[in-house]
């Protein structure tokens, strides 16, 4: 699937912020300046298309997976 340009500013922050590969949408929503329900909405397709796996529910949680991590942005 085509990514949307949210979803590769929001990969990027991603691979740029690996360390522990947790991350809620709040928190990625403050650093590249949208809200997290919007964040919320562009991970959803990240996750269709393989991207990003959600790990936790309460709170939602997501990390990157080996594709997202290896998919080249420029």
């Amino acid at each position: 699937g085509e990514m949307t340009e949210k979803g590769k500013i929001i990969l990027k922050y991603m691979q740029n912020n690996i360390t522990n590969n947790i991350f809620k949408s709040k928190d990625i929503g403050d650093a590249i300046g949208v809200s997290g329900r919007s964040v919320s909405g562009s991970i959803k397709k990240l996750i269709t298309d393989g991207y990003v796996e959600k790990i936790g529910t309460n709170p939602v949680t997501y990390a990157i997976t080996e594709v997202g991590k290896d998919y080249k942005l420029d």
